[in-house]
């Protein structure tokens, strides 16, 4: 059962007790990504996630790695488009520590210089290596295709200028504005008492900011749904699409989800038999849905040869229009269900993962991850349900469309209209 604690200076403490297990999981959660960035700071909130780890008041960036790995702990972090994460997954007789370790890096970084401009190096080739990636460029486009030139329309790790751009004064100046107290959430999972984790969390974080702070403010996106095309010569057609989805407190994100899984989600889904064991177009093609605080996307993704990239297109559209003409069957609405359920169930029998679950409802929704509710709210779903979110969000031509390979001789938004409204 999760348990929410409001800490002082505002804080909060996301806490699940699982005393049959051996592993303690700590997350800090902050509500910050680069859906918050301004163009010249694109990429911030990844750089900073990086250089958390580069050095302290007292510990080296070596001493922070040595330590960790010393109590055979995994320590690491990522920043996602509303939230950044830093994270430690250990025995339990080794949750306070590395607590001491999450505290100090998150409060006492110095950014040394020397780090700091090594580190530019480390991040410009991870820009470097999504750029080679086509389904990386595929996605980033499609986030451009969806928003434009608005900060949901940026890479999360920014460009090589911005990260060439940033200093120590720049990097504790967002940090101050955007890392508060109310912007924070601590999630523990694992074997730990509530007083043991309340004492930890008011001992280590809360009572070391300095005041309560605000939580930033996200910036409204606007939706542009247009299509890009980035001519690459590549063995393969990277194609991807997204509608419109719902914010994750939405109660139809749920029906939402399942439509993707009957849509794309497995082997048995939709695209998978029609798109691959059908047709045999593509190695890789697949649906899924997902949910931040203001709004949602239903993606479509699919790899294929130059030659096969229309078929593929036409075939996904075809299968858009089944999808609404008909909606779904119970049998697979059944199937999505069970295996939307048996993920839930397997990821909280792992304390990082019921971790990562309880600070992502905090950070997102505002409430606390409930698996016997979200187990409910799975089954609860009719297939009406499923027909009437697959109306309001694929019925219409408001989606982005992105494709990187060779040159084809159309647009794939236009191809895919036509497709799916053909009968």
């Amino acid at each position: 059962m999760t348990k929410i604690f409001k800490l002082s200076n505002g804080m909060t403490l996301v806490l699940n007790e699982m005393q049959s297990t051996l592993s303690v999981a700590t997350g800090v959660f902050v509500s910050c990504g680069s859906d918050y960035e301004t163009e010249a700071q694109s990429g911030i909130s990844h750089f900073i996630e990086h250089m958390l780890f580069k050095g302290t008041e007292k510990r080296t960036a070596f001493d922070i790695a040595c330590e960790a790995e010393s109590m055979g702990a995994q320590m690491n972090a990522f920043t996602a488009r509303q939230m950044t994460c830093f994270y430690t997954v250990s025995t339990a007789e080794h949750a306070a520590e590395c607590m001491d370790i999450l505290s100090d890096i998150f409060f006492n970084s110095t950014f040394p210089e020397d780090e700091l401009e090594r580190e530019k190096g480390v991040v410009i080739e991870e820009i470097h290596r999504s750029l080679d990636d086509p389904e990386d460029v595929c996605f980033d486009n499609l986030s451009g295709a969806m928003f434009g030139d608005q900060p949901k329309g940026r890479p999360i790790l920014g460009s090589i200028e911005t990260v060439r751009s940033f200093d120590p004064r720049t990097l504790k100046e967002y940090m101050h504005k955007h890392y508060s107290a109310r912007a924070t959430v601590l999630s523990v999972a694992g074997r730990i008492s509530e007083a043991e984790a309340l004492k930890l969390a008011e001992e280590k974080f809360a009572s070391k900011f300095k005041a309560p702070g605000e939580a930033a403010v996200l910036p409204e996106g606007r939706r542009i749904y247009s299509s890009v095309s980035a001519e690459k010569p590549i063995e393969q057609s990277v194609i991807a699409f997204a509608f419109d989805g719902y914010r994750y407190s939405d109660e139809k994100n749920v029906a939402l989800k399942l439509a993707a899984g009957v849509f794309g989600g497995g082997m048995s889904s939709r695209l998978f038999q029609s798109v691959r064991e059908k047709k045999g177009l593509a190695y890789e093609v697949y649906a899924l849905s997902g949910a931040g605080k203001d709004g949602g996307a239903f993606e479509i993704f699919v790899g294929t040869n130059p030659e096969g990239a229309e078929d593929a297109v036409r075939t996904i559209g075809e299968e858009l229009r089944l999808l609404a003409e008909k909606g779904v069957t119970a049998e697979e609405l059944k199937r999505a269900k069970e295996q939307a359920k048996t993920a839930m169930v397997l990821g909280a029998e792992s304390a990082a993962s019921v971790m990562r679950s309880a600070g992502r409802a905090m950070i997102l929704g505002e409430e606390a991850y409930d698996l016997d509710k979200a187990l409910a709210e799975v089954e609860a779903v009719t297939e009406d349900d499923v027909a009437a979110v697959v109306a309001e969000c694929l019925g219409s031509d408001r989606f982005a469309a992105s494709y990187v390979g060779r040159k084809l001789p159309c647009d794939i938004k236009e191809l895919l209209l036509k497709a799916r409204e053909a009968k």
